[in-house]
């Protein structure tokens, strides 16, 4: 059991470690007194590895599905959108707010009243799998950025993050192994990237 333990937390420590962050623009110090962000996630010209395009994918995919079972291609289309809100959203805000215990750093979607905007903007998805004999991690590529919510154009910080691993990373919604669904697959590198992201910050602003 404890060596189970172990081999989880290696996976965990892994998963975390394999993520890297490239500052495009803006730096850690221009963040410092900013104790509250309007998350908005963007989806825009998203690609997918393998693909020349998202519809690309989408239209393979919807084919293979059908063929397996008449209805199942409209389903997957609906969820591919529709997790977005449901399952991949909420669980960055709750992995990043979780992270600021002390609540001094916190993200809240649907505010554009508050001074500043923190963009998750989602540039690369690849889907992983898992049948049930066989897996695959999904993956992340992320471009986040921070600006006022009435100057736009002014970048204050932006980064790229990469290699951002779609894995088990602790969230106890479904176990590891026993992420079947893709949208729970995908779900959890956006657990991973808030969390790690969330870390980043707070060190850069500490230490900025």
């Amino acid at each position: 059991m404890k060596f189970a333990f172990l081999l989880l937390f290696l996976n965990i420590s892994f998963v975390v470690s394999a993520q890297e962050i490239t500052i495009v623009s803006g730096n850690y110090k221009n963040l410092k007194t900013i104790s509250e962000y309007n998350l908005v996630f963007d989806y825009s010209d998203l690609t997918v590895t393998d693909f020349e395009s998202e519809e690309a994918y989408l239209q393979k995919t919807m084919l293979e599905k059908e063929q397996a079972k008449p209805g199942n291609a409209r389903v997957f289309r609906e969820e591919w959108f529709s997790d977005r809100a449901y399952r991949y959203e909420p669980r960055y805000i709750q992995a990043f707010n979780e992270y600021f215990k002390k609540g001094e750093v916190k993200v809240i979607k649907n505010r554009p009243d508050l001074p500043y905007i923190m963009k998750v903007h989602t540039t690369e998805i690849y889907p992983g799998y898992n049948n049930g004999f066989t897996r695959k991690s999904g993956n992340l590529e992320v471009t986040i950025s921070v600006f006022k919510t009435e100057n736009a154009e002014n970048i204050l910080f932006s980064a790229k993050i990469t290699d951002v691993e779609c894995n088990y990373a602790g969230d106890k919604a479904t176990l590891e192994d026993f992420d079947f669904h893709q949208g729970e697959r995908i779900a959890y590198g956006y657990w991973n990237l808030a969390k790690f992201f969330a870390k980043k910050l707070r060190r850069g602003i500490k230490y900025n």
